[in-house]
This record gives structure tokens, sequence and C-alpha cells, in this order.
């Protein structure tokens, strides 16, 4: 059986943008995939895949569970895992090879009790929060974290930050980040050099001189810019290219007459008669019900407005200048048909949020395919 519904991803796209990416990136630094919250929609074990085979090492998972589930599905490469850990998962960062990102004292704590009793030493980075005002230590504390950390027989391998302000091509709050952020120190008794670790997509794109040693990729890595459509360039021909599009079929057509009520609330009144296609997704399937009478859809190669308030898993499309539409047509929500394009930005204009929370929305509430 098959949805009406359904997310399709290009490898080639993804391909392309790790290529790119790395071309941005300045020499010797490495690049870290963030495949967390399944790849941003895209999925998790596929993307990473695909970006193994092009030569990507380092994937960033959210959970502990994310990174079980990325190993058991044949990932070699180092995986990171950025929201800490509870007490009963540390031993799975030990089976499986996962390098935690710690924030906290206690933290450290456990891994050292397990390593002890392991007799097996873990890959650990230090997170430190130089203006997110998020996860982890603050720099202020860095000589005494350490020094903890000397005392506890962890030698972190590196230290990591983020930046809050990235996306604004305009503000001076990233350097002022970096500055903080590249002024911590290790302990005099750790003779190998931290790792650093504070570029995200914005910085790699837009901070060219605080790429450090590891920069982190995310929204970049699936064809998007952080500070949406302001940053993209030229889609087709060296910049980023989206990797996902979203597609569902006309279920029903009616016509309905001037002054008749469209879906809850009757929040849409037709002035004429008019022609709907009738579609089978909703909210439940990520597609906002804040988009409620802003939204479009293509079909036959033409934009079609949504009508009405979008329900749990339908909404109505007004075809009315549409000429030879019929019941099984493909309808494209997100991604290209004919001349037209609806991407994930502009998706997020409809609906008051950014590419990130789109993708999400429909990659991991609709059946996922992937070209060949």
């Amino acid at each position: 059986m098959t949805s009406f519904n359904k997310v399709i991803v290009d490898p080639a796209a993804l391909a392309h943008n790790y290529r790119y990416l790395l071309s941005k990136t300045a020499p010797g630094v490495k690049l870290m995939a963030m495949v967390k919250s399944d790849a941003y929609g895209h999925s998790m074990t596929r993307v990473a895949n695909i970006l193994g085979t092009n030569g990507c090492t380092l994937f960033g998972v959210a959970e502990v569970s994310e990174g079980v589930a990325l190993r058991e599905a044949g990932c070699s490469g180092e995986i990171f895992i950025f929201l800490g850990f509870d007490h009963y998962d540390v031993d799975y960062l030990f089976t499986h090879n996962l390098t935690p990102v710690v924030f906290t004292v206690e933290a450290l704590e456990r891994i050292s009790e397990t390593q002890r009793k392991r007799n097996s030493d873990l890959n650990v980075y230090l997170k430190f929060d130089c203006g997110m005002s998020r996860l982890g230590f603050s720099p202020g504390d860095s000589g005494e974290v350490f020094e903890r950390c000397r005392t506890l027989a962890i030698r972190p391998c590196g230290v990591m930050s983020h930046f809050p302000c990235s996306d604004d091509r305009q503000s001076g709050n990233s350097e002022l980040v970096a500055d903080t952020f590249y002024k911590i120190h290790s302990h005099p008794s750790f003779t190998q050099p931290l790792v650093r670790s504070i570029c995200n997509s914005g910085g790699l794109l837009y901070q060219p001189g605080s790429h450090g040693d590891m920069v982190r990729i995310g929204i970049s890595l699936y064809g998007y810019y952080p500070d949406g459509r302001e940053g993209r360039e030229d889609v087709f021909a060296q910049g980023l290219r989206p990797a996902m599009k979203c597609i569902t079929r006309i279920i029903q057509i009616r016509t309905v007459g001037a002054g008749t009520g469209i879906s809850y609330g009757h929040t849409y009144i037709t002035e004429r008669e008019t022609r709907l296609a009738v579609l089978p997704i909703g909210y439940s399937n990520g597609y906002f019900r804040t988009m409620s009478n802003k939204a479009e859809v293509l079909i036959q190669g033409r934009r079609a407005p949504i009508r009405g308030r979008i329900c749990m898993n339908m909404c109505m499309a007004d075809i009315s200048t549409i000429e030879n539409v019929a019941v099984g047509d493909e309808v494209v929500l997100l991604g290209s048909q004919g001349n037209e394009t609806i991407d994930a930005d502009e998706i997020g204009s409809w609906s008051d949020t950014i590419s990130y929370e789109v993708l999400c929305a429909l990659g991991n509430n609709n059946h996922r395919d992937f070209l060949i």
C-alpha cells in the first residue's frame, strides 16, 4: 500500500551540497554533517549513507538513541551526541563508540566512573556557552572544568560552542562570540591540541575567519541558507540545491457556487462559481494550519491558492483558472513543477516560521522515497 502523500529526497542534491560546502571550508577544516531530527526530515540513516559514500566521516545527532540507530545502520564515522545522556544510557556511548558533547560536571563524573569500570577511554568534547544562553559551561569556568577533567582522567578532544546570530550577516555578534570562544584554553597538562568547533551553516558561509578546526553543517546540507531567500544563490549553478520535494494527488474535484463557505469556520467565502481540488494532506502531515488562505500549491505547472482552513488530513485548492485538471493529478506542495517552484522558505513565510521547521514537519510526517 502507498500513501497519497509522498516526500521525495534527491541524493544527488545532498551530495552536491556536501561538496559545495566542503569547497567553502578553509583548508584543513573538517566538515560534520548534522543529521539530527531524522536529518531534518530527510532520513538520518539514508542521508548518512549517502554522505559517507561522498567522503563524510563526522555526523552529529541530538540524542543517544539516534546515535545507536545510526551505528546499527552501518555508519562507521564518528558520531557526536549533542544533548547529553541519562545515567542509564552511558554504556551505549562505549558499546556503540559514540562521542558525547558534555556540558555538566555530573556527565564528566559519570563518564569517568564508566571508563574505570570498563578500563576504556572515550572521546569527549566540552560544550561552552559563549552567547547562546543555552547548553554549555561558562567560558569563565573553563579553567575549573579542565582541572576537573584532569582529576577525572578525562582528556577532552575538543571544545564546541554555537553562533546565535550567524544568520544575520550585518550583526557583529558572531565576532564577539568567536572572540570569547577562542580564548578558551586547555589545561597545561594536556599536550594534545584541542579541536575547536563553533561554526554552523551561517558561520561557514558568512564568517570565513572563524571556521576553526571543524564546521557543523545543518540546514545548508539540505539545500537552504540560514538567512532564507536572502542567502540563495543560483541553485542550478554552484549554489545549494534543495533536496526535498513533497507531493500529493487530487482525490476529488468539486464545483461550488458564489457565496459558498469553504472548510471549517467558513473563513473563505467564494465570490464566484469556483472549482475546488480536494487534497488528502493537512496539518497532521506537517502542512501547517497557519497557512490557511495563504498557501499555494502547483497543479499543471501553475499556482493554485488554498481556500479555507487547512484540516487535519485535507485541504482545498482553487483550480478555477487551471484547465484539464483531473482526479489523480499530481500536486506539488514543496518543489518544482513546470516553470514554477515553491520552496521551504516560501512555505515558512506563509506560516511565520523557517525552512528548518518546514522540512522537519513534512519530512517526518509523510512517506519518504529516494530518487535513484
